[in-house]
């Protein structure tokens, strides 16, 4: 960085551009890491909604472009957070996780991480070929996507750097429950039935059509069930009438039943437990049943929400133009109000709160005389031969000590680490 007489800062960027203002990369980076589980609830739930609009498109195709803001204001939130300020990978051992132990156990002692992307081809190619030749609709679904995007983490997941270790663990987990979600079953079922088109309607059938009918009685919307309809593979359907007197039906197909919605809450929670967490408790089972009762109600209010719209708004057989706004839109804000709602709840009660600076308590804490926040054993510290102490990146960054001017030589020899 540098000023030339009252002119603006001006900043070198390693490409050669040149960047005027007041905050460069890095001091955004550092201004982002100080409030770094404010930043990576947003991100989650960012990511959550960005996947959900792109799993769950809705019926008019430009509107799931919307997905794409939200994926990528998560990744560079993540990637600004979590990227490591030193590439250098860890010396102690990798976090023992539930993850961890579940992958030492079924890939024998990692034995089979190796054949990892063998596995990942294989899985691409067979998905290629089911839609190839067997598949009366070759192009790529939802399911499609899910499998080769689980075929490419098995590709990717040996080349991943230790020092990554978690967030490798929790894009494997991530995607293997996904799969055992949304993939496995259908293809069970496909198998069972020696039908290659066959849905799965089950859900929507047992679980959610008749809750459907008797939240409409108690709303006094008339309904009735209808024999599931052939055209949409079996899937069940309702019958309500409007305050004009005619009846409208709605089928609840697998992509309406918000089947995908409670995957992805399944997949996330599931993934961020084993990656964070040694062992479970009381709390985590909790908020698990917790999580899956909410994503039920959303569900179902989804569903009420659409067939409420059709009910009031409907003046003809064939005025269906805002409960097909309310099929495309009330579903994604549904899933985005709670499952923000049960993020927070998340981190309220499974991580400690951190002590605040204005008590007195606080002011006895050790800081990182750079940064200022609290020094912990779970953040790698160091102490420099002057006495004071600090963050051991903080430190790396800073290049010597502020105090002494000693430089940062070879920070893990000349400095003692933190316990």
């Amino acid at each position: 960085m540098a000023a030339i007489g009252g002119c603006e800062p001006f900043y070198i960027l390693p490409t050669g551009l040149y960047f005027s203002g007041a905050m460069d990369f890095s001091e955004l980076q550092a201004l982002l890491r100080r409030h770094k589980n404010v930043v990576v609830f947003a991100a989650l739930v960012s990511l959550v909604a960005g996947l959900d609009l792109l799993l769950n498109p809705p019926v008019e195709g430009a509107i799931d472009i919307l997905s794409l803001p939200f994926l990528a204001a998560a990744a560079f939130l993540l990637a600004v957070v979590l990227w490591p300020t030193e590439l250098k990978a860890p010396s102690g051992p990798p976090a023992d996780t539930l993850a961890h132990r579940f992958f030492s156990k079924v890939t024998l002692s990692f034995r089979l991480v190796p054949y990892f992307p063998v596995a990942g081809i294989v899985i691409i190619a067979i998905d290629a070929a089911y839609n190839a030749f067997l598949s009366p609709s070759p192009v790529l679904q939802i399911h499609d996507t899910v499998t080769i995007l689980f075929g490419v983490t098995l590709i990717a997941y040996p080349f991943v750097p230790q020092r990554f270790d978690r967030e490798r663990d929790f894009v494997m987990l991530f995607f293997l429950v996904l799969v055992l979600i949304l993939v496995v079953p259908l293809v069970l079922v496909r198998l069972y039935k020696g039908d290659f088109d066959q849905g799965v309607n089950a859900y929507s059938s047992a679980a959610l059509a008749p809750e459907l009918q008797g939240v409409l009685s108690l709303l006094g919307i008339s309904n009735k069930s209808v024999p599931p309809d052939p055209s949409f593979l079996g899937a069940p359907g309702i019958q309500f009438l409007t305050q004009r007197g005619d009846w409208i039906t709605v089928v609840i197909t697998t992509s309406c039943s918000g089947i995908y919605s409670f995957s992805i809450f399944a997949s996330a929670f599931t993934a961020f437990i084993l990656t964070e967490f040694r062992k479970t408790d009381w709390r985590v089972w909790t908020l698990l049943v917790l999580g899956f009762v909410a994503s039920y109600i959303a569900n179902l209010l989804r569903m009420t929400v659409i067939v409420a719209t059709g009910y009031f708004s409907i003046t003809s057989p064939d005025d269906v133009g805002l409960m097909l706004v309310a099929h495309s839109n009330v579903g994604w804000l549904i899933f985005l109000g709670w499952i923000s709602l049960f993020w927070v709840l998340m981190y309220r009660f499974l991580f400690p709160r951190k002590e605040r600076p204005a008590t007195a308590k606080s002011k006895k804490m050790s800081r990182c005389t750079i940064c200022g926040e609290p020094l912990s054993p779970t953040i790698a510290g160091t102490m420099c031969e002057c006495g004071r102490m600090y963050h051991a990146s903080c430190l790396q960054d800073e290049g010597q000590c502020p105090a002494c001017h000693t430089p940062v030589s070879r920070p893990d020899s000349e400095s003692k680490a933190l316990t």
